[in-house]
C-alpha cells in the first residue's frame, strides 16, 4: 500500500461559553497510530489556531491532497464542523470525509445528514479510523460504500436503508501500546497562551491520558471511551511525563474519566513520578471519583506537585443521586473535598442544577452545599441531555426536551435545558443564587488568592462568567472559527 495523506481538524467555536480550550488530545493519538501503523503523512488544522480555518483547510486540501480527511468535534461544535467538511469538499469533491468525536459518536444521523460527511467513527478513534484510512487509500471511493464499511467495525455510514452501524468497535485493552501523542505536528506553545480546562491560569501545559472509561453507569455520560476502566502502567506514564518536560512544559492536565478508580495504581503511578524525580504540576480537571479518594494519594498529589484536583458531587440530593446512578453521598464528597483543601490543593467542585423531577427544596439543598463547602471554586451545570444518554431518555419522559434545541445549545453553562419542576424563571434566579453565594463570599476568595498558582486572568474569568453563564445568554450560530 501507498503511504497516505490524512488532514485531520479539530472543530472549534470561539462564541463558546466555556472559557478554556486544550490541545487536540484525541487526534494527536490518531496521527501517532497513522505514522506508527500505516506510515502516514498527516497535518492537523486546529481551528482555535487559525485565523481563518475555512481558507486552512481549502488550502491544505489543495496543496497536501489528502487521501482522507477526518474532523473531531465536541456537540457544540457541530455548526463549525459541518462548515469545514464543506470547505473540504469544495475544494476537493472526491476526498472522503470521516467526522468523529463525541458530537457523532452521541448523535450520527443528525451528523450522517450532511452530504459532506461520508462517514463517523463512533467512540475510540484510534484503532477505527486507522483501519478507514488503509481501507480509503487502498480502494478509494469505493471504500465509502455499504458493504465495505459494514466490515469496518466502529463506523456508522449511509446505507439502504438511511444510517447503519457496524458492529462496534471493542475497546484498545493495552493502551501502553498506543504511540505518544504527535506534538510536533502542532504549535502547541500557543495553547499556552490561553486559559485552559483547569481553572489555574495562563502557563506551560500539555494534556495526557493515564487511563480510559468509566465502569460506572451516570445517565449523563456520553460513555465515548466505554464502561470498562482501562489504564496505563504507572512506568508508560512516567516516560510520558518525562517527554512532556523535554517539550518544555511544567505542568500536565489528566484528562482522565476516573483516573482513581484503581487507588492501588493511582499512588504507584503518583510514587513513580516522584521517584524519577519529574514532579510535573498535576492538575485533573475532569473529576477524580471522592468517594475513592484517599490520605495516601492527596498526600502523594501535595509532594508530587497538585495544580488542581476537580470533585464531580452532582447533586446534593440523594434521591437525584440514585437517579442519576451516581450514588455518591454528599458526606463522602465533603470528605474528600476536606481532605484536598487541608493540604492546600486548589479544588474545584461540579453540580447540577435543573434536572428531570428536582424539585426547589433539592435544587437549595444542593447550592446550600456547595456554599458551605471549602471549595475554592464551584461550577454549576444545567444538565445536557445529549442524545443516546439516559438523561435524554428523562428530559423526554418529563416531557422537558425544548422544542428548538439547537446543538449550539449544548453547553454546559446556562443551557436552555430545564427539566425540574421548578419555573424557568425561578429557576434562573436561583442558579444565579448558586454563583453570587458561592463567590461573594470573603473566606472563599481569601482562600482562592492564598492557594490558585496564577491569578492574572481572574479579572477576564469573572466577566465572562457573568456575560455567559450567569445571564443565560443565548448563542449565534457561529461559523468555523467563530
Amino acid at each position: 500500500m501507498r503511504r497516505p495523506a490524512v488532514l485531520l481538524i479539530k472543530s472549534r467555536s470561539v462564541a463558546s461559553k466555556v472559557s478554556g480550550s486544550t490541545p487536540p488530545l484525541g487526534l494527536l493519538y490518531i496521527a501517532a497510530c497513522l505514522r506508527k501503523s500505516l506510515g502516514a503523512e498527516v497535518r492537523i488544522i486546529d481551528a482555535a489556531l487559525e485565523t481563518d480555518p475555512l481558507r486552512a483547510v481549502r488550502d491544505a486540501v489543495r496543496t497536501c491532497k489528502p487521501d482522507v480527511a477526518g474532523i473531531s468535534a465536541l456537540t457544540a461544535e457541530a455548526f463549525p464542523a459541518h462548515a469545514l467538511a464543506a470547505a473540504v469538499k469544495a475544494e476537493g469533491p472526491a476526498v472522503p470525509v470521516v467526522m468523529g468525536g463525541p458530537y457523532p459518536s452521541a448523535d450520527p444521523e443528525l451528523a450522517l445528514k450532511d452530504p459532506n460527511v461520508d462517514a463517523a467513527v463512533i467512540g475510540e478513534g484510534e484503532e477505527t479510523f486507522t483501519e478507514l484510512t488503509r481501507l480509503l487509500t487502498e480502494e478509494g471511493r469505493a471504500g465509502l460504500g455499504p458493504e465495505a464499511l459494514r466490515a469496518v467495525k466502529g463506523v456508522a455510514f449511509r446505507g439502504g436503508n438511511g444510517v447503519e452501524l457496524s458492529a462496534p468497535r471493542e475497546p484498545i485493552r493495552d493502551l501502553d501500546a498506543l504511540p505518544f501523542p504527535a506534538w510536533d505536528l502542532i504549535d502547541y506553545r500557543k495553547f499556552w497562551t490561553r486559559p485552559s480546562m483547569a481553572s489555574l491560569g495562563i502557563r506551560p501545559y500539555l494534556t495526557m491520558f493515564t487511563s480510559r472509561g468509566c465502569p460506572y453507569r451516570c445517565v449523563f455520560c456520553h460513555q465515548l471511551f466505554g464502561k470498562v476502566f482501562r489504564a496505563r502502567s504507572p512506568e508508560s506514564v512516567a516516560d510520558e511525563a518525562a517527554e512532556i518536560k523535554k517539550l518544555g512544559a511544567g505542568h500536565i492536565e489528566v484528562l482522565d474519566d476516573i483516573a482513581n478508580f484503581d487507588p492501588d495504581r493511582f499512588d504507584r503511578m503518583l510514587g513513580l513520578l516522584l521517584e524519577r524525580d519529574l514532579r510535573p504540576v498535576l492538575s485533573f480537571p475532569n473529576a477524580v471519583r471522592a468517594d475513592l479518594l484517599r490520605e495516601s494519594s492527596v498526600d502523594l498529589l501535595k509532594r508530587v506537585g497538585a495544580g488542581e484536583v476537580s470533585v464531580a458531587v452532582e447533586t446534593a440530593s440523594e434521591r437525584l443521586q440514585k437517579l442519576l446512578n451516581k450514588n455518591l453521598s454528599p458526606e463522602k464528597a465533603g470528605r474528600a473535598i476536606d481532605l484536598l483543601v487541608s493540604k492546600r490543593i486548589f479544588t474545584r467542585g461540579f453540580f447540577m442544577l435543573g434536572l428531570p423531577t428536582e424539585t426547589e427544596a433539592e435544587m437549595r439543598s444542593t447550592i446550600r452545599f456547595a456554599h458551605a463547602s471549602r471549595l475554592h471554586l464551584a461550577l454549576f451545570f444545567t444538565p445536557n441531555p445529549f442524545r443516546n444518554t439516559g438523561l435524554y431518555g428523562m428530559f423526554a419522559g418529563a416531557g422537558k426536551l425544548p422544542a428548538e434545541a439547537r446543538t449550539v445549545d449544548f453547553e454546559y453553562y446556562g443551557a436552555p435545558f430545564n427539566g425540574s419542576e421548578v419555573p424557568d424563571r425561578r429557576y434562573r434566579m436561583l442558579y444565579r443564587w448558586a454563583y453570587y453565594g458561592f463567590y461573594f463570599d470573603p473566606r472563599r476568595i481569601w482562600r482562592i488568592a492564598r492557594d490558585r498558582p496564577f491569578l492574572s486572568d481572574i479579572p477576564a474569568r469573572a466577566y465572562k462568567l457573568l456575560r455567559n453563564v450567569v445571564s443565560f445568554r443565548r448563542l449565534k450560530e457561529p461559523g468555523a472559527g467563530a
